[in-house]
């Protein structure tokens, strides 16, 4: 797996446990000194630095609380000045094939700030950028990445106690709100619902019904459950929790 960092003081934007065609949409066009998108910021190689290290998959509790990068750091190797230059030699090809296939051995793999780029002249316009992701994950590895962001932020909030389907649904309304303005409740919803089932499929959550979720909701019906709005609005006979597991 792949774990990216883009940095340019004072932000940064990091995307980690990323495959090998998810790598190349960000990395082809970085090799081809064109403007990516990622964070709702804009990046270039003139301005920022990019960071890539391989090394094995991150799970959920490994990127809490800020510390992604840092365990991804111990527990990986950087290769950004191989990558790139696989992604240069591409380039120049016109093609973009498999990188790891194309990454030669013998090329240093010094960070990208430290090798010599030509500078760019003004920068281009919004026609000419080159959105991350446009070539690899689509709306759904977009989405993915969203209800994986918010999973964390629950995790985080699970840290002090369980807690109700909707305070998650607050939490979808306000990431939405701050990407595009006035979501609809469908669409926070379905984020909503997309980070719980991904946080029980790791089981790093359960279910729980009752005075307290004392009374534990089965795998099998944990789907029925969450298709439910009486879940996420409160209703229902009995209140539905989200406790962590561990």
């Amino acid at each position: 797996m792949y774990h990216l960092e883009l940095r340019k003081f004072p932000h940064t934007a990091c995307r980690f446990n990323q495959s090998e065609e998810q790598l190349r949409a960000i990395v082809v066009p970085w090799a081809r000194q064109e403007w990516i998108e990622e964070g709702e910021r804009n990046w270039n190689v003139n301005e920022a630095k990019l960071t890539v290290l391989e090394g094995p998959e991150l799970s959920m509790p490994e990127l809490a609380m800020g510390k992604g990068w840092r365990n991804a750091q111990k527990r990986s190797e950087d290769v950004t000045e191989r990558v790139l230059a696989a992604a240069r030699e591409l380039g120049a090809h016109g093609a973009a094939p498999q990188v790891a296939a194309r990454i030669p051995d013998d090329v240093s793999e010094s960070a990208v700030g430290d090798a010599t780029v030509p500078t760019l002249g003004a920068r281009p316009g919004r026609e000419n950028e080159s959105p991350v992701g446009a070539a690899g994950g689509g709306e759904v590895h977009e989405q993915q990445l969203l209800a994986d962001s918010l999973g964390l932020e629950v995790l985080a909030l699970l840290d002090d106690g369980a807690v109700v389907p909707q305070q998650v649904w607050r939490l979808a309304q306000m990431r939405l709100s701050d990407r595009s303005g006035r979501p609809s409740a469908g669409e926070s919803l379905a984020l909503a619902e997309r980070a719980v089932s991904s946080l029980l499929e790791r089981r790093l959550v359960s279910l729980g019904s009752g005075d307290g979720g004392a009374e534990p909701i089965g795998t099998q019906q944990q789907a029925t459950v969450l298709a439910a709005i009486e879940t996420w609005v409160g209703g229902g006979s009995q209140q539905v929790v989200i406790a962590r597991n561990g």
